[in-house]
């Protein structure tokens, strides 16, 4: 017998040990794996993090709307949107939408915190068996989320992750109910149609809480897929799609099988015409993209485009449709002397405001000549010079220049138009002024300094960049726009201040909160009050007798005519005391771009043929006094009177935002206390701008004395920032803001002056025999006088003031002495 068999000692025990040490290390590399895992999603979804934008972007974005511009007038000048979108509180949007869109879209929406994790592994099984391609897991708030904050529908890896975490950040900051009313009211429907409400009204015609069940399967269907069931052009596609909702909606028991049966046998009637969007056909079409110029670089793209907005604006209708007329007539007119462009620009020299605005002759050209063309103003900018000169107080009208060309080291310049003159005669500034002479500007531009012509011009209104150290400035070679020479001009009609254009007064929000509202912006002084006066008496020589008497048919014209070299723009430049208007033309030749065999040649991007702008010379009789200052005379005569009635045109705000101002107005301004004074008279605080009853509100204040029981009005041009409105009252912005307080050495100086003119004023009566008392106005009754006014200061006339009226005020009232007409030097004593 053999021996038996010795089992190996320790053999169970070994393959324990070895498969305890096999789990072992399975589970550190399965943990290594884990944690490795773990590392590379942070990794990943810290760099998804990186830029992402924060989930309170949903609460800041503007549901929408059409925004639509208006007129001073109440006009209605254009609607503007890049999509058609109207917002429908959750309330009003039927129980029926609401389900079908949960059913076919999210069916878990109420029961996920902003990811499906079901959904997912539903979407990756689907996919991967084949079952059904590109099956989809996103839920109602990453769809949200994606529309709204991220706006890209590129499927790629980081922008999942910014969704998914986006759309958790959502759900813990927001309603159910709150996302759901978003999502309906910001998703596309098809072609441009975004939100519920306007899906109803441009498909079916009908509100949004009138709309069937079998409408709002339809509506619901459309989300997924909204280029392939448009209604409009694949209505069988839309059908198809509202029978898989109605089919899901049955499926849930959100309807029953007979609402089931009904919804699909029901015909639906879709609207005949698809709707388009349009957002170029605007009245005043060149101010209106002005306008959104303007509040597209404060606001950006999508408030304006999207936002639905109200744009009140200072544009009067009225006054455009004349100047669109008169400019065409003018400029069709003149083509016998090769003139075929031009612009027009109207302002209200007080305010700043854009009254009207003809960029072209062609309506449809996106080019603003009024405020884009940068062209040479020519002589019309020689008046900037002259103030420069007049503000140095060395040079008045009457101040004496001979007229001779300066020597530039071997050459002279520069020489008169058409040659005259330049050989030594000796003209007062306003009569070169009047004739447009070159040599006499030229002469003050070297001895004031080119400095000090182009920092007054740019405190007067030019923004356009001026050259330095160029004398030939002085002749108008530095390019600007329409806008800046009538705004430069302004200055002059408003006594020296200068009113910054405006084009936009009040600007409210789709929720009626204002997004802006604009105060004239008044720049005191940038003139001495009598430069601006001697100017105006010198641009008055102009139209009278100088090379504007075509434009001496609007009564109080004062204005300057302006022709570039070789007649390449004419202009005329010129103002009322209630309006400015810069007349600008020139020959524009436009042809296609052609290449060396002559054909046009095509934009790659367009298709349409490049084109080749080009400025010729007009003929040469076409000047300013010829060409525009015809056109500045017609216009002024059909817009002064247009102004005169408009008045302060008040911007209608909502009912309801005006019981809100009312709410939050805790006051209506209350009038100064009066006292009386050891004669018995009653003194009382005025305001001076106004010239009543101060209120607690006025600035400028002084006190005068009246009789006992004298009734004063109470000033009501300054109130709180929100002003107590009586309901239905508009709110305006004051046209004029109230002058702020002048310095001590302003004041100091203005007492002076008023001192020299008394005294001047002295001597002359003196010399004439009369006396204060010969011309004082005789007392009309015991309690009121009547006394001399300037009709253009409002203050008592001097002899130096062309235009006066009697009116009649209570006795003992102080009325000071108009400062704004003085006499000429050397005029002092005659």
């Amino acid at each position: 017998m053999g021996r038996p068999r010795r089992r190996r000692k320790g053999g169970f025990r070994l393959w324990i040990s070895r498969f305890g040490a096999f789990l072992g290390i399975l589970s550190a590399l399965i943990l290594t794996a884990l944690i490795s895992g773990l590392l590379w999603a942070g990794g990943r979804v810290q760099l998804a993090t990186v830029g992402m934008p924060n989930a309170t972007a949903l609460n800041q974005e503007t549901a929408g709307g059409i925004t639509q511009v208006y007129s001073t007038d109440k006009v209605l000048l254009g609607e503007i949107y890049s999509r058609f979108q109207e917002r429908e509180d959750l309330v009003n949007i039927p129980q029926t939408l609401r389900d079908a869109t949960v059913s076919i879209e999210d069916q878990r929406f109420y029961s996920h915190p902003g990811i499906d994790l079901r959904g997912i592994v539903r979407a990756l099984y689907k996919n991967a068996s084949g079952a059904r391609r590109g099956e989809g897991a996103s839920t109602l708030t990453q769809q949200l989320v994606r529309n709204v904050i991220l706006r890209n529908r590129e499927k790629t890896e980081r922008r999942k992750l910014q969704e998914a975490l986006l759309a958790y950040q959502v759900e813990r900051s927001m309603t159910k109910d709150q996302i759901l009313e978003r999502y309906l009211n910001e998703v596309n429907y098809g072609g441009q149609i975004y939100g519920v409400k306007m899906a109803a009204k441009l498909y079916f015609g009908k509100d949004i809480k009138k709309i069937t069940l079998s409408e709002a399967a339809l509506v619901a269907g459309l989300v997924q897929i909204p280029k392939d069931t448009y209604p409009f052009r694949r209505l069988n596609a839309a059908l198809e799609r509202r029978n898989t909702v109605l089919g899901k909606m049955l499926e849930l028991k959100k309807i029953t099988q007979e609402q089931y049966d009904q919804a699909r046998a029901e015909k639906i009637k879709i609207q005949p015409n698809e709707p388009r969007v349009v957002s170029e056909e605007y009245k005043a079409p060149h101010f209106v993209r002005y306008v959104l110029r303007q509040l597209i670089a404060r606001h950006g793209p999508e408030v304006v485009l999207q936002g639905g907005l109200k744009i009140y604006t200072t544009l009067n209708w009225e006054m455009q449709q004349r100047a669109d007329e008169i400019l065409r007539a003018g400029i069709r007119g003149e083509r016998g002397r090769q003139v075929t462009e031009g612009a027009l620009i109207c302002l209200e020299p007080h305010t700043g405001w854009i009254r009207a605005m003809a960029g072209g002759v062609d309506e449809k050209s996106l080019y603003n000549f009024a405020t884009q063309g940068g062209r040479q103003p020519g002589s019309s900018f020689k008046p900037v010079v002259y103030a420069a000169a007049f503000n140095t107080g060395k040079y008045s009208p009457n101040t004496e220049m001979i007229d001779r060309p300066l020597k530039l080291g071997r050459k002279t310049w520069p020489r008169n138009y058409g040659g005259k003159g330049g050989h030594g005669g000796s003209y007062s500034i306003e009569d070169a002024l009047a004739q447009s002479l070159n040599t006499i500007p030229a002469q003050l531009i070297q001895r004031v300094g080119w400095s000090a012509v182009v920092d007054l011009a740019k405190k007067m209104g030019v923004k356009s960049k001026m050259p330095s150290n160029d004398l030939s400035i002085c002749l108008g070679t530095s390019l600007v726009t329409p806008l800046e020479m009538a705004s430069v001009f302004s200055t002059f009609a408003n006594g020296g201040d200068h009113a910054s254009p405006i084009a936009i007064r009040l600007v409210l929000d789709g929720k009626k909160n204002v997004l802006e509202r604009n105060e004239p912006r008044i720049t005191k002084a940038v003139l001495r009050e009598s430069t601006a006066a001697n100017i105006g008496l010198c641009l008055e020589a102009v139209v009278k007798r100088g090379t504007a008497k075509a434009a001496n048919v609007v009564e109080g014209a004062r204005g300057k005519t302006g022709t570039t070299t070789d007649n390449r723009d004419t202009w005329f430049v010129g103002y009322t005391k209630e309006l400015v208007t810069a007349i600008w033309a020139c020959n524009r030749e436009v042809k296609p771009k052609l290449d060396k065999q002559g054909k046009a040649v095509l934009d790659k991007k367009t298709g349409k043929p490049k084109m080749n702008e080009r400025y010729l010379v007009m003929d040469s009789d076409a000047t300013g006094g010829h060409v525009c200052a015809p056109i500045w005379g017609r216009y002024m005569q059909a817009a002064v009177p247009i102004q005169q009635r408009a008045g302060l045109e008040p911007i209608a705000l909502p009912e309801d935002r005006q019981k809100q101002l009312a709410e939050a107005a805790k006051a209506l301004p209350t009038p100064r206390p009066d006292r009386t004074n050891d004669d018995g008279e009653m003194v009382v605080v005025m305001c001076e701008e106004s010239s009543k009853r101060a209120t607690a509100f006025c600035p400028d204040v002084v006190e005068k004395t009246f009789s006992q029981g004298t009734k004063i009005a109470t000033c009501g041009l300054h109130k709180t920032p929100d002003a107590a409105l009586k309901p239905g009252e508009p709110v305006e912005p004051t046209p004029s803001p109230a002058p702020r307080r002048r310095r001590r050495r302003d004041l100091a100086r203005e007492e002076e002056q008023r001192s020299e003119l008394e005294r001047l004023r002295r001597e002359r009566e003196a010399e004439l025999g009369t006396t204060d008392e010969t011309k004082a106005p005789r007392e009309a009754a015991a309690s009121e006088v009547e006394v001399l006014i300037c009709s253009e200061s409002s203050k008592r006339a001097t002899d130096y003031c062309p235009e006066k009226v009697t009116r009649r005020f209570p006795a003992g009232i102080n009325i000071r002495a108009c400062t704004l007409h003085r006499a000429r030097p050397g005029e002092e004593g005659r």
